[in-house]
């Protein structure tokens, strides 16, 4: 189980490398691989990202790492209980 960071790190490395082998992934294609690697556990964000107009790769990724910031908040209150 990665973490967020780590999730995007990663997968920003995959996309950097294929770059540098002249095959650099579009935008919109990785809005869309890097949603579909999260899992179950952030359905409604992915489903909520998806929607047109879909937004930047960079908007999505502040947008998860913000959501992920908040989950976590989240969570400390409710075990805190």
């Amino acid at each position: 189980n990665l973490s967020i960071a780590d999730y995007i790190c990663g997968f920003k490395k995959i996309c950097d490398e294929l770059a540098a082998i002249g095959k650099p992934i579009e935008d919109h294609s990785k809005v869309f691989w890097l949603l579909s690697g999260l899992g179950q556990e952030y359905e409604s964000f992915t489903t909520t990202m998806m929607k047109p107009p879909t937004p930047s790769y960079i908007d999505v990724v502040a947008l998860l790492q913000s959501h992920e910031t908040m989950r976590s908040m989240y969570h400390e209150d409710t075990s805190q209980q």
